[in-house]
């Protein structure tokens, strides 16, 4: 090493946190408490719409409206970490979303819960940018791999913890609350949430900036014209308005283009730098991202349907087939960053390809056998798509993040998660549409043979969608 690059080192290590190790154990718990949220209510989903008497296209909006809400709020809460304080808007979000916890867990009505997981995802938008962003500018470049990984492995845990718990709280039905423990069990995790956020450093981007509103309400209003009609037009039969607001959300993205390309010229400050977008491998990683995130949300919805409504398996026989796969996601997590910094883009491109061929693998054995998911071969098959999913998602973050300046990290990090969670969004709202199109009646009058049916061809979708993400990570080169 060079004295340059030890004078270097030493002035970064003054620069950061000096127990910047255990402030990202209280860093990540937010991040936890946001994914045990997401997959409980993913496993109790079908239990809420039986209880409340919901509609299919409400239990979409119940969970559309959370990840689009929070898509739509999560380039904003970035950069209003950056001028207000990371820590504060960490305390304000995780505060809303605590309350909006209990909220939910206490409400009779699905309009009502829909409203409630709206402005729960606005809260948790103010969380996710703030720990991204932490991660970024508090540890030195040599420890960021293992931060990411660690960061990336929670999910993992959140995610095989959060079907197996959310299960599991369902069946113990503790005081016969039913579905409403996956709810309230949030409440006391994000109360020790609140409590441990006084041991982390304040911490803040460019105060001098100023948010671009006119870019805000272009892009929040294109994003809800685009997502809310696809939720709601099958169950109205594809009126009119549903086409009218499609285009309408078109335009309005193109006028945020404009507005934003216009802003950056005149030298003023845009919501979106998009001149970001010439880097190749930003570019390229965040069009990876929306393909495998919209695989992989669209297979978790419509496997969850399929276990419980085709096949009569209760909330703890679904989170216990989810088991394998979070379990396997949890393992590659810990490790990918890792085996990237070695093997380069390669892993990340294998884990595309593994979680594409899992899909086409899964139809394979429901032609065999479509009832007894819960043996070993589907048991297996679940654990490999799982670990190929860690393998091409954890890394991903770190690599697409990694091409954002630090002065930038609350943007780049609130526009990363934006296109995440909108995959989200877009992958149920559209999977459902192809899911209950081919099923050809509702959900209870279905047969095995429709389930069946509707099944395979919605997880050719996620596969094809998959097999898309590796195609684009081949265009990518390796990181330097």
């Amino acid at each position: 090493m060079t004295n340059s690059s030890k004078t270097t080192d030493d002035k970064l290590e003054q620069q950061v946190h000096p127990r910047r190790w255990l402030a990202l154990a209280v860093i990540l718990l937010p991040i936890l408490l946001n994914s045990l949220n997401t997959y409980m209510i993913q496993v109790a989903l079908p239990l809420i719409q039986h209880s409340l008497n919901a509609s299919f296209s409400d239990a979409q909006l119940i969970v559309t409206c959370f990840s689009l809400s929070l898509s739509i709020a999560l380039i904003v809460s970035g950069k209003l970490g950056d001028i207000y304080g990371r820590r504060r808007l960490l305390l304000i979000g995780v505060s809303g979303f605590t309350l909006m916890a209990l909220l939910g867990g206490v409400t009779t009505s699905p309009t009502l819960l829909i409203a409630i997981r709206m402005v729960q995802g606005l809260a948790a938008a103010l969380i996710q940018p703030q720990v991204l962003s932490m991660m970024q500018i508090n540890y030195l470049p040599r420890e960021k791999g293992i931060v990411f990984s660690i960061y990336g492995a929670l999910i993992g845990f959140g995610f095989a913890f959060g079907l197996t718990l959310g299960g599991l709280l369902v069946h113990w039905n503790v005081f016969d609350l039913g579905w409403r423990t996956v709810f309230l069990f949030n409440v006391p995790f994000g109360l020790l949430v609140l409590l441990c956020l006084p041991l982390l450093p304040e911490s803040r981007g460019n105060r001098a900036q100023k948010i671009d509103w006119t870019g805000t309400v272009f892009i929040m209003s294109a994003l809800f014209l685009l997502v809310y009609p696809l939720s709601e037009g099958q169950k109205q039969g594809w009126p009119q308005w549903v086409w009218g607001s499609l285009l309408l959300s078109l335009l309005l993205l193109l006028a945020f283009v404009i507005v934003e390309i216009r802003k950056q010229k005149r030298g003023g400050t845009p919501l979106v730098d998009l001149t970001i977008f010439k880097q190749r491998l930003f570019g390229v990683g965040m069009l990876s991202v929306i393909l495998i995130y919209l695989s992989m949300f669209s297979f978790f919805f419509i496997l969850t349907y399929y276990l419980q409504f085709g096949l009569h398996l209760d909330a703890q026989a679904t989170s216990l087939a989810f088991l394998p796969l979070g379990c396997g996601f949890f393992l590659t997590s810990l490790f990918s960053s890792r085996v990237v910094s070695r093997w380069g883009m390669a892993v990340l491109r294998i884990g595309a390809l593994v979680t594409s061929s899992s899909c086409f693998l899964f139809i394979l054995l429901l032609q065999i056998d479509a009832v007894q998911v819960l043996d070993l071969p589907f048991l297996a098959l679940l654990l490999v798509y799982g670990l190929g999913l860690g393998l091409v998602t954890t890394p991903l973050t770190r690599v697409v993040l990694g091409t954002v300046p630090a002065k930038d990290a609350g943007t780049g990090s609130g526009l990363f998660n934006t296109v995440m969670y909108l995959a989200n969004s877009l992958g149920v709202a559209l999977i459902s549409i192809l899911f209950s199109t081919m099923l050809g009646q509702s959900l209870d009058s279905a047969g095995l043979l429709d389930y069946v049916r509707a099944f395979s061809v919605s997880m050719t979708a996620c596969g094809g969608l998959a097999f898309a993400a590796f195609m684009c990570l081949c265009f990518l080169r390796d990181p330097q």
